[in-house]
């Protein structure tokens, strides 16, 4: 690997620092200065840092980062916020969208920041619904129709620049393939569905499918992987179902194979808000736990190098009164984090801690449900998020031996 230059190394340096500096115009303010906390010590990501140093200094190379959870992740408005400010803390990491799922497809919320568009009649299932059963793919959710039926993704924030794309959908062999328009090189038939590969990179993916005449084709599609014409940058790729638990993405049989196309370099965990939405003394905090020990067994199995990153749970209300789980996650989290050599995003405690959501509520920062926050409260979380991670990273830097 090449030296840097001093003046490389400084520039790297002023730039995450000027991320940091920068305080939020309005509030909320954190309770302390955003960290991520790591129980095994700073060395914790260092496979992360190390790719974000070829990324930085060389200008090449890529780190892929999946960030699992429920509403909060779905409805984008937080992982869009992420990915923006992990995309401007230096030239050369701003990436691309990864994994994708028309949201519109199987009537329910989507992030704003990709748009769909849809035709013929779809009908949607989540894992998170007990009535709705698997086997379920790596989203958790998916829309399936006997129709002649299509849709359109394209991005409202980032060029999609796709050269090539996997859809994925169970019993590929059996069923005619969907009709990918646009400049299409060649159409690869999979067990899983289909990858298409496009003559020159696209913005936008159309497809179009119809059953065979007379027959009860069905065609259910459970996510959609873009891979770009320049895989440099960070990518982002967010998988989150409305209503989702940790038990809910252990149905998930086609996880690992789905998550192989990928593969995940840092996974940000983000579940738990549902897990503990019960009332006191109904949350089962050893099951919790054990069922994340299955999900890291699961990247793990794909990726042995994936690191992790634990989001806490932010204060929420159940049933109108403070939800003390809030507090058993927080530190099983932290047990996670030592038992599994990663990383912890107190977002908890930054908030304020155990009755904090009320103050988040009159300011209007969170919604009046007392779960979810507002657009300004995610938005808060995301550079609050971003600060710690580039503040880790730039400790990586000093360091560094050159």
């Amino acid at each position: 690997m090449p030296q840097p230059s001093r003046v490389s190394r400084r520039w790297v340096l002023w730039v995450g620092l000027a991320l940091l500096g920068g305080a939020l115009k309005a509030q909320p303010v954190p309770s302390q200065s955003p960290e991520l906390w790591m129980p095994r010590g700073d060395s914790s990501l260092n496979a992360v840092w190390q790719r974000l140093d070829t990324l930085v200094y060389e200008g090449r190379g890529s780190l892929n980062v999946v960030h699992l959870g429920g509403s909060h992740v779905q409805a984008g408005m937080l992982t869009d916020a992420v990915r923006r400010q992990l995309h401007t803390f230096a030239p050369g990491v701003q990436g691309s969208v990864g994994w994708l799922f028309p949201y519109p497809l199987a009537g329910t919320n989507g992030p704003r920041s990709v748009g769909v568009r849809m035709n013929g009649i779809w009908v949607g299932q989540r894992c998170s619904v007990p009535q709705h059963r698997g086997p379920w793919g790596f989203s958790g959710i998916r829309a399936y129709t006997a129709d002649s039926a299509g849709f359109t993704i394209y991005l409202k924030e980032l060029p999609l620049r796709a050269k090539s794309v996997l859809l994925f959908y169970p019993g590929a062999d059996s069923l005619v393939p969907p009709l990918m328009r646009g400049p299409v090189d060649t159409v690869l038939r999979r067990p899983d569905g289909i990858e298409v590969v496009f003559e020159r990179p696209t913005d936008t993916l159309t497809v179009e499918w119809a059953p065979r005449p007379g027959r009860r084709d069905t065609l259910s599609l459970e996510g959609v992987l873009v891979r770009p014409a320049d895989p440099q940058g960070i990518r982002y790729h967010s998988v989150g179902v409305n209503g989702a638990a940790t038990h809910s993405y252990l149905k998930a049989v086609r996880f690992a194979d789905q998550l192989r196309e990928l593969p995940p370099d840092l996974v940000v965990c983000g579940r738990g808000i549902n897990d503990a939405h019960k009332a006191r003394g109904d949350f089962d905090t050893l099951a919790f736990e054990r069922r994340y020990d299955s999900l890291v067994d699961a990247v793990r199995s794909v990726q042995p190098s994936a690191e992790f990153i634990w989001l806490t749970n932010n204060d929420a209300l159940y049933q109108g009164a403070t939800n003390p789980h809030g507090i058993a996650v927080q530190r099983i989290m932290y047990r996670l984090a030592a038992k599994h050599d990663g990383a912890v995003f107190d977002f908890y405690r930054l908030m304020g801690g155990y009755g904090s959501v009320r103050r988040w509520m009159a300011n209007q920062w969170a919604r009046p449900d007392g779960i979810h926050l507002s657009q300004a409260g995610y938005e808060a979380e995301a550079e609050w998020f971003a600060q710690a991670f580039v503040k880790s990273y730039l400790r990586h830097q000093e360091r560094r031996s050159w």
